[in-house]
């Protein structure tokens, strides 16, 4: 070897130590176990890092496989030849996608149990009709239509609404639902409220196109539950569920970053809010100290478009979500804020300012049957805005902080990244409250 080539050589053997070493201080030995995952769509190989998983921090019963239940779907609508009548939005797709792949899943049951009651079998059944009315996800704001599946000419949200209200009367009264008095009819709610919640269209006050007379004790039913977007908890039944809005824009996490996570490494940023002006949100800015707390209002436009570029900074919404320890869901123009969701998958603690919010899959007879959410989100009236916000937050201890975090990234893991999340999460709401009153 000629003394050229082996400075060259000793050269390149040098950088490959250095970049060895650097690897196996970013990530410790019990963190080094690799899996290689081929990508048959893109063709080409993907290595993710195996992390230990993130602890457990939500209520369990026993195992799901352990308990006796059926999931099931009425047959009045996309399960039947006549489904191009019913409108479909492309959210609702996921889900029931969710409900037809689960093991537990049987497909002729419902009419199997109309026509042979049996009070031995508990049912957990989900209507096959459109009742999650929601126009900005995947795609925000474009319009009614675009983010539909299946369209009905003629058919707004409110129409859809209002010839749900008869399915479902028939599904609360049909016997595969009130043969076994544990079986219960789960109802997604979507909407923006106050005025077209399922509650309000199909209860006694209606002002339905299709039951002039409204539809008396519908809904006075506790085999009925409803799983809303948004609700006041004093406007709940006591067996109602929140639900989490899905994330227009979720963050994605690199494994260095989880780990970082369950390592408690420290953030820039100790509170964060990027969104659109309004709804009071603008008080938010007061608090920025060009240090470590981060307030922004942006057009809508710039929010949605990935990187901010207007003006002297360059900070892509994600990387700041990232690099922070909380960050802000203020409530819109509803309740609740598709941005509580995005937070999370940053593994950023919300701070939700919104009075009275019912909670993802907490309830008002039962707000911590599944998740007990002083461990993963912080909740102000709307009244804190300014006031004392980063008071309250810099006085949580970083310990419980660092755990806030992981509770907050294990929720965005287990129940809200994927419609099969909201399928876990009503399932283990259902059937822990059935095990505790078994």
């Amino acid at each position: 070897m000629s003394p050229l080539s082996s400075s060259r050589f000793r050269k390149a053997l040098i950088c490959l130590i250095f970049i060895c070493v650097a690897l196996h201080n970013l990530f410790p030995k019990q963190f080094q176990h690799r899996e290689i995952h081929h990508n048959h769509n893109s063709q080409h190989h993907e290595l993710q890092l195996q992390l230990q998983p993130i602890s457990s921090y939500f209520a369990t019963s026993k195992n799901e496989s352990e308990h006796d239940f059926e999931i099931v779907t009425t047959n009045y609508g996309w399960t039947t030849a006549q489904s191009a009548k019913f409108s479909r939005r492309k959210l609702s797709v996921e889900f029931f996608s969710s409900i037809l792949a689960h093991p537990r899943y049987n497909s002729t049951a419902w009419e199997d149990l109309q026509n042979h009651p049996d009070p031995s079998r508990r049912v957990i059944a989900f209507m096959d009709i459109d009742t999650c009315i929601e126009n900005n996800y995947p795609v925000y704001g474009p319009g009614y239509d675009h983010n539909l599946n299946i369209s009905v000419q003629g058919e707004k949200w409110n129409s859809i609404l209002d010839k749900a209200c008869k399915y479902i009367k028939r599904a609360a009264e049909s016997p595969a639902l009130t043969a076994n008095k544990d079986s219960r009819l789960i109802l997604l709610d979507c909407g923006d409220g106050p005025y077209y919640l399922l509650k309000d269209v199909c209860g006694p006050n209606s002002n339905s196109q299709v039951n002039d007379g409204g539809w008396g004790n519908l809904l006075d039913n506790d085999q009925v539950i409803i799983a809303y977007y948004g609700i006041k908890q004093g406007d709940a039944r006591p067996n109602d569920i929140g639900l989490p809005p899905p994330a227009i824009k979720p963050i994605k996490l690199w494994p260095h970053e989880r780990y970082w996570i369950q390592e408690c490494k420290s953030k820039d940023y100790i509170f964060s809010f990027q969104g659109r002006g309004g709804f009071r949100r603008e008080r938010l800015l007061s608090l920025d100290n060009g240090e470590d707390v981060y307030v922004r209002i942006r057009k809508q436009e710039s929010y949605l478009g990935g990187n901010i570029t207007k003006g002297p900074e360059s900070n892509p919404y994600g990387d700041i979500m990232r690099n922070s320890a909380f960050a802000g869901a203020p409530k819109g123009d509803c309740l609740w804020s598709y941005r509580f969701a995005e937070i999370m998958s940053a593994g950023a603690i919300p701070v939700v300012y919104s009075n009275d919010w019912l909670p993802p899959f907490a309830s008002p007879a039962d707000p911590n049957r599944v998740v007990n959410w002083t461990k993963c989100a912080v909740f102000l009236r709307e009244g804190k805005y300014a006031e004392r916000t980063i008071d309250i937050l810099r006085a949580i201890p970083d310990d419980v902080r660092c755990e806030m975090q992981k509770c907050s990234l294990a929720f965005w893991d287990e129940f809200a990244s994927s419609r099969d999340g909201w399928l876990k999460g009503l399932l283990r709401w259902v059937n822990h409250g059935h095990a505790r009153e078994s």
